[in-house]
């Protein structure tokens, strides 16, 4: 394992770690983000979410996306990678210093025309931005911590006023309990048709809350554990 670069920043450490094929971000022991950087469409982390974009796709035409949280855009990578660079992608990050660790090492022989990077809250960008999107990842933390905002009737709404007619939204919620996952869902149950609970095999502690407005059955062949 290499150390290619260390930041310090207001919330900690800032590393960029290569390993073989592999480039990650960390923040002390917390991982952030980690992209093979050889030819690989699919990327080493978000599995459920990569399958879970593929399975929407067989239905639904995706052209703009938006990632709250952005990081070293692992999923931005994958839709490039996945749909041929044809998506527009906003990747919403508020730290400086990760979005130059990203532009430094993680974008590498990757096409960007259809990529923005904004460097914003994604909680302000989303009530400002005029534009609507078919596919949203809400990918929020503070270290290890997901913002309590994340988790409001507001954002919810927010999110829903910004998204097409045929739209899917993902919640990453890292070691949240099956409670926490309950509660976002009533909370979206008001703006979105549908919702599923998603699990990610490999890793007891991945969650994801997935709201939809279209075809639930697109999800039937991934690992749902509630859904309506």
């Amino acid at each position: 394992m290499e150390v290619l670069e260390r930041l310090s920043t207001n919330d900690g450490m800032l590393s960029v770690v290569k390993m073989g094929n592999m480039l990650a971000l960390r923040n002390g022991d917390v991982g952030y983000s980690c992209i093979y950087t050889d030819a690989s469409v699919y990327q080493p982390i978000y599995m459920p979410i990569q399958r879970l974009l593929l399975s929407f796709t067989q239905s639904n035409h995706i052209e703009d996306a938006l990632v709250l949280g952005g990081g070293c855009c692992t999923i931005p990578r994958y839709i490039i990678k996945k749909f041929n660079n044809t998506v527009v992608i906003d990747t919403v990050e508020y730290c400086e210093e990760i979005i130059f660790l990203t532009q430094k090492y993680f974008l590498i022989n990757l096409p960007t025309n259809n990529l923005n990077i904004i460097k914003d809250d994604a909680f302000s960008f989303i009530e400002k931005t005029n534009k609507k999107y078919d596919f949203i990842y809400v990918d929020l933390f503070v270290g290890s911590v997901i913002p309590k905002q994340a988790h409001t009737h507001s954002f919810l709404k927010c999110l829903s006023e910004h998204t097409k007619r045929n739209c899917l939204v993902a919640f990453n919620i890292y070691k949240s309990s099956i409670d926490e996952c309950r509660n976002l869902t009533l909370l979206g149950s008001t703006y979105f048709k549908l919702f599923a609970i998603m699990t990610d095999e490999e890793d007891e502690n991945s969650r994801y809350v997935i709201f939809l407005n279209g075809n639930l059955n697109a999800l039937s062949h991934l690992n749902i554990i509630e859904s309506k």
